[in-house]
Parts: C-alpha cells; structure tokens; sequence
C-alpha cells in the first residue's frame, strides 16, 4: 500500500479519483464564482486550461465594485498585516513569565528576526492577493513552502485551478491544484528523467514552449511509518503528476513523490455556512447592487447619448444625397417644407433620479466592502492613539461586524503562517536558544496591529473611565485609591495598546528600582533628622561643660545658686 491509495489501486489513478471527487463538490460553486469575476474582478478566476491571455472587462462599465474590493484588499493589508508596523508578538501562558526579562527579551528577538524574514519574502504581496479573493469569492488559498533565498514563499492560487476539502475544525487539510506549464519549465523543475515520454520527446526536439496541465495533490498521509524522516514518509504528502488528456492517454506516473512535515495550505474563509468547503463573500452580497448599477449606468449613457445624439428624420429626396450633422457642417438640399433634417422625437429625459440611485447603489456596494471603514482606518498612521479610541467608538457596529471575519484570518491564516515559519526557522538554526525558564512552554500569538487594537479599543477606554471616576471620587474620599493596582493597570493598557515590551521595565526590576529609591529616601531622612538634632545636642553638651567647671570653681556655689541649680 503506497500512501492513501488501497492496494488494488495505482497512486495517480487514487488521485484522479479523488480530484473529480472534489470537482463534483466543487461545480456548484462554479455559478457563483463567475458572475463575481464578469462584474467585479476577472483576473482571479480561470475555470478553463487556457493559455495565458488579457482578460475582457467588457462587462464592467461602472467600476465601483472593483475599486471597493481593491480598496477592501489594501485596508485589511494594513489594518491587519502592514509590512510597516509589527501585527503580531508572542506571549507566555504564565502572565509572571512573560515579564521575566531573559524571556521577555528572547521573545522580542524572536518576533524581530521573523518580521525578518517576512519582509525579504513575498509572503506580504500574498497576503494582499489574498484578501482580495476573501472579499471577492470567500476564501484565500495558497500554500507556504520552504524556500531556499527567502526561507518560506506563499505560492497564492488562481480560483478554479484548485479544489480544497476542510476537516471538522474548519481547516484546509486537502488541496488539489492544477497548472498549465512549459516543456522546458516541466523539465527544469522536475527533471528530464521524471517525466513523460511525450514531454522528453518534445524537449529533445527544442519545442520548449509547448504546455502541459501538472496536477498537485497535497492531502494528510494516511499510510507512513514515522519512525522515518524521508520524504515519503512526512504527515502531509506532496504528489504531481501529468494531466493524462495532455499526456495523450499516459500519465499514469509520478513527476514527484514527496511531503511536507506540516499542513502548508493557507486558506482562511470569510463566512462558513454549515459544513461547507467554500466560503461566502462580501462580493456575493454585493453582486445584485453591481450588476444593477451596470444595467442603470448603461440606460444613463443611452439617455445622454439620446440627448446630444437624437435620432433624426428627413425627406426621402435626401437618401443619396451627401449629409452630415457635425457640428459646423453644411447640407443642402431642396427642402418645400423648409424643415429639412430634424429630430424623430423630442429628448427631454430627466437623469435626477437614475443619477440618485445610482449614487445609492454605489454606496451601498462601499457598504458591503467597508470601503468607508478601511479608508478611515488607513488615514490613521502617525496619529496618536486616542484618535484611534475615537475612531472605534464612532465605527464601533462596523468593527464588530468584522470580528468573526478578522477571527477566521488569526485561526485559518495568521496562526498557521506564524506557526509553520516559527518551525522552519527552527529547523534551520535561525533562531536565538530559548532561556531555560521557557523550555517546554507553550507560545501565545497576540496580534497587535490597527484593527486589533480597534478592537481593543473599547477595553482601553473602559480602563481610562475607570480610573477617572476613581479620581473623582478620591478628591473627597482619598483612600479608595487603595483599590487600584496602578502596576497592573500600566501592563493591561499597554498590552491592549500593543505597546513593545522591550520599554515596559519588568516587574523584577521595578521592584529593585523601588527599594533601592526607599533606601535612599531612608538615607535622606536620617541625615536631616542628625542635621536637626545636632545643635541641640551641640548645645547640651557646651552647657554640661560650663556646669562641670562651675562646680570645679571655688566661686561656682554662687553661680549655680543664681541659675537655681544649686
């Protein structure tokens, strides 16, 4: 039994069972994807194996849905993983740990070094891809592998050359893929040997253009022994081989055999229904008010054409006689009605009302992208963040609607992304030894970027009311003070803030800080009380002295018997 084939079955021919398993899942899906892509966005669907070839917007005529999925892209690209601001910090499950400063500082170095790695990546340019797809057709698929230069790359998918099926949690555990590629690219990447006779044939014949359709199946392994590391044996398996309609009959072998040590599919959904596989979209939502406002923008431009552009009647004698009506043109003709050319009817449409609904219609599709909540959001850089508290108060319905969204990304493509660079990294030496405090704990991702902390915002402000009410009601009661834990409420705001750790002095340090200030305190105290108690001291001691020389002088009696001593 090799992989998850059965023992009476070859593993492509288990494949190719499997992918039109898939595609039958798949076709109803279809329907929708591709008005989607006619009226809002044609460059991320392809449902054919054509060659390369532009893409036809002919049925785009008013352009607010697109420039609303872009603008929807480039907001959750910032608010959520801008390459300009860390989005992401790992944390300890134990609270007191994550202020130990050998474990505070391994972790701000960690977190360092994979912004890093990110950032020499395309990973980023992904990620915008990406959530264009989750807007336009509900999920974002891709799959992060190692890479040699960069570390990891995130190889982002067409819609409609994949098929995904999700496990009981939701994940993207299978993805079958299909592309469309050269002899030559074929035979660079797999080798001359791997492949098909068809395919070397070609190549030794210098035909390097021609294209072939290469399947890729990566699903769990069912059938591996783990006491071995070899390719074959890796919980995830990766498979391709060549399509048999191109092979001419053949392709019944494998190009390549191989596996991942972990599950590389990245596709987060926008909104699950049920136990289904896809996912529903904004852009599904917005479809009917797209196609509307093309139909409405269309009948408007036949209305002003009418109007600057009236159809025209005239007498029959005119037929083959030469005519223009450009402006400054001149037509004659014997005309005994006098009226020569004239117009069939009279346009005197009023546009006020197709102009007004149209104007709804395009902002009800911003609506739908939260065009208007992510505009604002990207106007926030550089301003202090109480403006961003304004700002989450003022939006707060439109934040919350995003929440279960902004959940799907953190659980289906930020933690996984994280989690499998994170093992990557540490497979290759690229990161720093762990402190022995840490070894064998568990890792927190705390994510910490625009719209997180938007969301946060609401906690931050409860903290800051609290305390103003605590103010006020100190001027005249001051001991309930003493109910606040000023420490604590320092870490908590500036948790939620996202503030970086490496400012915040850990507790160890501001305990020294505090007792090496009580110490001194302690020190001045004792050197103003001697420095207050030294005359008088200074003084009793001059005035023992004069009574002891009194009494060693013979006329002393009468003195001490002056000073009521004696």
């Amino acid at each position: 039994m090799t992989d998850n084939a059965p023992r009476n079955e070859s593993q492509v021919s288990y494949h190719r069972r499997r992918a039109e398993e898939l595609k039958s899942v798949r076709n109803p899906w279809e329907t929708v994807w591709r008005p989607l892509a006619d009226f809002i966005e044609p460059t991320r669907l392809r449902l054919s194996n054509t060659n390369e070839g532009a893409t036809s917007r002919a049925n785009i005529l008013d352009s607010t849905g697109t420039k609303s999925l872009r603008t929807l892209a480039s907001g959750m690209h910032s608010g959520i993983t801008s390459p300009a601001r860390p989005w992401f910090r790992f944390g300890t499950s134990d609270p007191e740990l994550k202020d130990f400063a050998p474990v505070k500082t391994w972790l701000s170095d960690v977190e360092q070094r994979m912004r890093e790695v990110f950032s020499s990546s395309n990973i980023y340019n992904a990620f915008h891809t990406g959530y264009g797809d989750l807007g336009q057709f509900g999920q974002s698929v891709g799959l992060l592998v190692e890479d040699e230069q960069s570390t990891v790359r995130m190889q982002q998918l067409l819609h409609g050359r994949f098929w995904i099926a999700r496990d009981e949690r939701g994940r993207a555990t299978t993805l079958y893929r299909t592309f469309r590629w050269s002899v030559q690219r074929i035979v660079s990447r797999f080798g001359y040997s791997k492949v098909s006779t068809r395919i070397r044939t070609l190549f030794d014949q210098s035909k390097y253009d021609e294209r072939f359709d290469i399947w890729h199946a990566v699903e769990p392994r069912l059938n591996r022994d783990p006491s071995r590391i070899d390719k074959k044996n890796k919980p995830f398996l990766s498979n391709y081989w060549e399509d048999s309609d191109t092979a001419g009959g053949a392709g019944l072998e494998m190009f390549e055999e191989s596996g991942f040590d972990g599950n590389p599919i990245i596709a987060p959904p926008w909104e699950l229904a049920g136990d289904d596989h896809y996912a529903l979209s904004p852009g599904q939502i917005a479809l009917g008010d797209v196609k509307g406002l093309q139909l409405e923008t269309k009948r408007k431009w036949e209305a002003i054409d009418k109007k600057v552009r009236p159809p025209m009647t005239g007498p029959t004698s005119m037929r083959n006689n030469p005519a223009s009506l450009l402006p400054g043109s001149v037509t004659y003709v014997d005309d005994p009605t006098g009226k020569g050319y004239r117009a069939a009817m009279d346009v005197n449409i009023d546009l006020s009302h197709l102009t007004a609904d149209i104007r709804d219609l395009r902002d009800h599709i911003r609506e739908i992208f939260y065009a208007d909540l992510f505009l604002m959001l990207s106007n926030m850089e550089g301003i202090q963040p109480r403006n961003q508290f304004e700002i989450a108060e003022r939006k707060e319905e439109k934040l919350l609607a995003l929440g279960p969204v902004l959940e799907n990304i953190y659980g289906a493509q930020l933690e996984p992304t994280i989690d499998r660079t994170f093992e990557i990294m540490n497979r290759r030496g690229m990161l720093p030894p762990p402190p022995p405090d840490i070894q064998n704990q568990t890792l927190k991702i705390e994510y910490i970027s625009i719209l997180a902390q938007a969301q946060k915002a609401v906690a931050t402000g409860s903290i800051e009311r609290g305390f103003a009410f605590a103010g006020q009601l100190a001027a005249v009661k001051p001991e309930v003070l003493d109910k606040l834990d000023g420490d604590e409420a320092i870490d908590v705001y500036f948790d939620y803030l996202g503030v970086p750790p490496s400012i915040v002095i850990p507790d160890e340090e501001v305990a020294k800080v505090r007792k090496a200030r009580t110490q001194r305190q302690q020190m001045a105290e004792n050197a103003e009380m001697m420095a207050t108690v030294a005359p008088a001291a200074k003084q009793g001691a001059d005035a023992a002295a004069v009574l002891a020389g009194a009494q060693d002088n013979p006329g002393g009696g009468a003195l001490l018997e002056r000073l009521g001593i004696g």
